[in-house]
């Protein structure tokens, strides 16, 4: 009886393995299905250029175009910019007991006291 067991479970086991390859799909990487009728502009436009590929090339080279030639048509007529004579800064001494400003050359001074340094923190922590 065990070997009639053995047999039958074998013979479902193929059963079973031949089934289920048969009923997997398989995937065919390739595309068979044909190509779209285009109509209007894209009919004209896929004339020249027939695959997705050409077709992004072509947009954005035009792009690219329309980008250069404004870059060079801005160049061309462009005015000369006249540059404003520098204004020199004067320098306001500051009052007693205030802190100057950080790029004036009264800070380095200010610095050289314990005790400005210590209003510097101050005037940090509030």
């Amino acid at each position: 009886m065990t070997f009639a067991a053995l047999g039958r479970t074998a013979l479902l086991a193929t059963r079973r393995r031949a089934t289920a390859t048969s009923q997997q799909a398989k995937r065919r990487m390739g595309s068979a299905a044909p190509a779209p009728e285009w109509t209007g502009i894209d009919k004209v436009v896929r004339g020249y250029f027939p695959k997705d590929e050409q077709l992004v090339c072509a947009i954005t080279g035009g792009y690219f175009g329309l980008f250069v030639l404004y870059k060079i048509k801005s160049a061309m007529s462009g005015a000369p910019v006249e540059e404003a004579a520098p204004v020199a800064a004067v320098a306001v001494p500051s009052s007693a007991g205030a802190i100057p400003d950080v790029d004036s050359e009264e800070f380095g001074a200010f610095l050289e006291s314990e005790d400005n340094v210590m209003k510097l923190v101050e005037s940090f922590e509030k």
